[in-house]
């Protein structure tokens, strides 16, 4: 984020130092001119003479306020350390609350961070993932190797069981053809 920040820091003084000449009586500009074709028209006079006003009170304003602040710090950390401690003191309560920056990460923290956390290391990864899809596939996998080592054991090698279990077979086919579901009647003619 360095490089970004720098080259958006350099971009703010130059166009900063091209509408410099516009706080003197009678200057021009020339950022507001630079940029006239992306925004187009201009402005009534009035309106324009009242933002200029504007413009000049608001930056005197916040030039102010930016020298004061500079003025305070000197005098309460350089010229007079004692009385920052003594500050400290006096105000524990708003002193902690601006040095922990009002708990705004600490709620997000809270908010955000830990039921995001929770609901990819619960529900997406624990759940999903390792059980439901690491589930299905070693549960495919596991089944098609217990019928693979079922299915073994009925294999012998020995082509006499093999008839043995031909003949059966055919005999209990035989069976059902004649003899179901009519009660063990046989029912030659039926069947064609």
């Amino acid at each position: 984020m360095l490089a970004p920040l720098m080259i958006l820091a350099v971009l703010s003084i130059v166009g900063g130092w091209l509408a410099a000449p516009a706080f003197l009586p009678g200057g021009t500009d020339y950022f507001v001119r630079f940029l006239q074709p992306v925004f187009g028209g201009v402005e009534a006079a009035g309106a324009e003479a009242e933002a200029h006003s504007l413009e000049l009170w608001l930056a005197g304003v916040a030039v102010a306020t930016a020298l004061a602040g500079a003025l305070f710090a000197y005098w309460l950390y350089l010229k007079r350390p004692e009385k920052a401690d003594g500050l400290v003191r006096s105000l524990k309560p708003a002193y902690t609350t601006l040095l922990n920056k009002y708990y705004v990460d600490e709620l997000y923290a809270a908010v955000v961070v830990k039921p995001l956390l929770w609901i990819s290391t619960v529900v997406l990864w624990k759940g999903a993932d390792v059980a439901g899809i690491d589930g299905a596939v070693n549960g495919i996998a596991s089944g098609t190797t217990s019928i693979g080592d079922g299915m073994r054991h009925t294999q012998s090698g020995n082509t006499r069981s093999y008839a043995v279990w031909v003949v059966a077979g055919a005999i209990v086919v035989i069976a059902v053809i004649f003899f179901w579901p009519f009660g063990f009647k046989p029912v030659i003619g039926m069947v064609r």
